[in-house]
């Protein structure tokens, strides 16, 4: 079969060009999706004036900072176009100095002849330093209006200096709507593929779904499945481009930048937390179809078992760090087994962030000035003479008096504060009436027996010990029983 070469309406004299270049807008207002950069009044639309007619408030250097494909480029050339100024390009890849320096001596040329320019330069975040240095003082004497464009946060894309004499233009990520006007208009459009290819709605929403907000990408790939739709559908009038014409052409390599893998990770740890198990299993695949380290992902799985579960299912984060443990023992692409099971739990566990406001409660007390010492009776003295002054003289053992006792844990003057709170979710609710009688113990005094046992107890305990005699002299030694000097354990939890 022939293939049939589709009718675009272009000069036969120059090579088609692509499909996202062909559709760029040809009025500032025609940009799609970013209504505030193209507002009245806004410093893109001030700057896209004729600079005759400008006033003294227009800016004069402008740094656009989006994602890919959410028309950077489009709008620095509209922006030339719109004000009659000469558009001059570059791109910080490939730029070097002896380049850079020769565009700005054209500039100036221009500008003895009363020629405006836009310097337009692409992917800043790549110039070095140097260069940066090199375009201070003229962007500084605004010798052209100067624009650029990055996909990476400002402050760590220029140079101080450079930056506070740019207005940071902030481009948002395409929506599903704004992708599916892009596409439908180039369907449509004389200048993109005249109508001869119908988008059907599955293949429409693959479009979208697969470009990832990129305008430019959703058009490249619109142009190959049209390519390969007219091809099938040979004379047959108007082709209808369906979900497998997309699917034979679309690009699954995902990206996958640092603010990717950023972004990713929390939408997995959110997924956890919100109990979407789907959605979790999700985002940890795209991360490691993507190329993730599958310890990185477990060690997020790690974090959230603890913080987002936590003593409601103490059992997450054993399944959480067996699962790491796995992913260390297995590698990929077995390891993602294990590592999915994890996330699986720790999305269907019952929640509870106790142990972090527990967390932030302790931390809040620290730094207002609660930071009183060790009480000398949970001391452990380290000779004879701290012993001497009173360190870990008085200690009473809970195990001996049959798990609570009338003892301050916490430094002087913080007596009563609580930090831990359980939620009334998974093992905790079982902790909520063993930690209510344990605080109401607590908040008790002793009653006189209980004073008089106390106090047996501590004379007991700092009476020294019997001279041995000649056989246990001779004996072996065994383990002090003398109970002030043995460790404090710790008072047992709710049963089971």
């Amino acid at each position: 079969m022939d293939m049939e070469i589709p009718h675009y309406e272009t000069t036969r004299t120059e090579p088609l060009k692509p499909l996202a270049e062909r559709m760029r807008p040809r009025r500032i207002e025609d940009v799609v999706g970013q209504e505030e950069v193209v507002a009245p009044g806004s410093p893109l639309m001030l700057m896209a004036q004729n600079p005759d007619l400008s006033s003294l408030a227009v800016p004069g250097a402008a740094l656009l900072f989006g994602p890919p494909g959410t028309g950077k480029t489009t709008l620095s050339q509209l922006v030339a176009q719109e004000s009659g100024r000469h558009m001059m390009k570059l791109n910080a890849v490939n730029l070097n100095v002896s380049d850079l320096t020769a565009t700005l001596a054209t500039i100036s040329r221009l500008r003895r002849r009363n020629e405006e320019c836009v310097l337009f330069i692409d992917e800043i975040h790549r110039l070095p330093q140097d260069m940066q240095d090199i375009l201070l003082p003229v962007v500084e004497k605004r010798m052209m209006c100067f624009i650029a464009a990055t996909t990476e946060p400002p402050a760590s894309v220029l140079q101080p200096a450079l930056l506070s004499r740019c207005i940071v233009v902030h481009l948002h990520k395409l929506t599903m709507d704004n992708l599916g006007e892009i596409l439908d208009r180039a369907c449509a459009d004389p200048r993109g593929l005249n109508g001869r290819v119908r988008l059907d709605p599955e293949a429409r929403k693959m479009l979208i779904v697969s470009s990832g907000g990129d305008a430019r990408r959703s058009l490249t790939t619109l142009e190959a499945a049209a390519s390969r739709a007219v091809w099938e559908g040979g004379d047959s009038g108007v082709v209808i481009l369906t979900a497998d014409d997309v699917r034979a052409v679309a690009d699954n390599v995902a990206r996958y930048s640092f603010q990717d893998q950023s972004n990713m990770t929390s939408a997995m740890i959110k997924s956890m937390r919100g109990s979407d198990a789907d959605a979790a299993v999700y985002w940890a695949m795209r991360m490691l179809n993507a190329g993730e380290d599958p310890k990185f992902i477990a060690r997020s799985v790690i974090t959230t078992a603890a913080k987002d579960v936590g003593m409601a299912d103490p059992e997450a984060l054993r399944v959480a760090t067996a699962a790491a443990d796995a992913v260390d023992r297995l590698g990929m692409p077995n390891a993602r087994f294990p590592l999915l099971e994890a996330v699986v739990y720790v999305s269907t566990a019952p929640k509870s962030d106790s142990i972090q406001r527990a967390s932030e409660a302790v931390s809040r007390d620290i730094h207002d000035g609660y930071i009183g010492d060790v009480p000398d009776h949970l001391r452990e003295p380290l000779d004879e003479e701290a012993k001497k002054e009173g360190e870990g003289n008085g200690y009473l053992n809970p195990h001996d008096f049959g798990g609570f006792v009338h003892q301050e844990y916490l430094p002087m003057g913080m007596e009563g504060h609580e930090y831990y709170q359980p939620n009334d979710s998974g093992m905790e609710h079982r902790i909520i009436p063993w930690l209510k009688d344990y605080r109401d113990y607590m908040a008790q005094k002793p009653s006189a027996d209980e004073e008089r046992e106390y106090e047996e107890y501590r004379h007991r305990a700092a009476a020294p010990a019997a001279a041995p005699s000649a056989d246990e002299a001779a004996a072996p030694d065994a383990p002090a029983t003398d109970p002030a000097q043995a460790a404090p354990d710790a008072v047992t939890g709710p049963a089971a």
